[in-house]
């Protein structure tokens, strides 16, 4: 792949979007991925391994086995910023004489990288986020099994990315719904008292002996609030039906003594 296609893979909105949705950059270290980048390093059989994430404009290690204090590198083309858009396992086996690496400040600097092994982390649509890398500063090559573990490990980040998003989704779900449920029962506080306040108010007031809001079925409750509308209409009730009226039919609130609608206006 071109340094042209490596660049425009980055800064993809699609990708980047992807990226943001797992929450994933500068989160706090994950001990699966310490699992995950040991793993590699162990069976690659070096003395470095990380599990990188690569956003717009650096390469961030989510895990990093044997680059203590290192927390993120550049998107230079050629390993890293290269490498997690490949299709498959993508291999150095010596950084200096590979023409996609031998300009690369990690190989030219005190780094002195000379082996470079990823498998691209891609989520279930499609999306490359980062690699599983296993680094040396010796050539080596990898074996087929190696090569299969690596890319098995890489899926595994992958699959546990999309269990911590799920976790998340489910505890700020969670989080809603209780949120949502205490904002219910203080607004169904405050009716209740505004209820009781205005029958206390309206029940000196001439109305109906029994509710009216009992529908086609009646209702022999005491009527003990007038409740209107927008339009005029108002109507008493016993303390459940007016709740219920106040709840799902829309501009309809609790009377005043003074409310009148327009018969009162015709008839001033």
């Amino acid at each position: 792949m071109s340094i042209t296609a490596d660049r425009a893979a980055l800064t993809d909105p699609a990708r980047l979007a992807a990226v943001r949705r797992y929450e994933i950059l500068d989160a706090p270290t994950d001990g699966q991925f310490d699992t995950v980048a040991a793993t590699a390093a162990a069976v690659c059989g070096t003395p470095i391994a990380t599990v990188s994430i690569v956003d717009a404009d650096r390469v961030w290690f989510a895990a990093a086995k044997g680059l203590d204090g290192v927390a993120q590198v550049g998107t230079e083309p050629g390993l890293c910023a290269s490498a997690f858009c490949a299709e498959g396992p993508y291999v150095v086996n010596d950084a200096v004489t590979d023409p996609r690496t031998l300009d690369h400040p990690l190989v030219r600097g005190e780094l002195g990288l000379r082996f470079y092994a990823a498998a691209p982390i891609v989520t279930a649509d499609g999306h490359h986020l980062g690699t599983v890398t296993a680094i040396d500063a010796t050539p080596r090559e990898l074996s087929e099994v190696q090569t299969t573990v690596l890319g098995y490990l890489a899926d595994q980040v992958a699959q546990h990315l999309e269990l911590r998003l799920a976790t998340l989704e489910a505890v700020r779900a969670e989080r809603q719904l209780r949120d949502d449920a205490e904002q219910r029962a203080v607004a169904a506080a405050e009716l209740a008292a505004r209820m009781r306040a205005a029958a206390a108010v309206q029940a000196t007031t001439p109305h109906p002996e029994h509710c009216q809001l009992g529908g086609t079925a009646g209702c022999t409750a005491p009527a003990e609030l007038k409740i209107a509308d927008s339009w005029g209409d108002s109507a008493w009730g016993c303390a459940p039906h007016a709740e219920e009226a106040i709840l799902n039919v829309r501009s309809v609130f609790i009377a005043d003594e003074e409310l009148g609608g327009l018969a009162a206006y015709l008839n001033r």
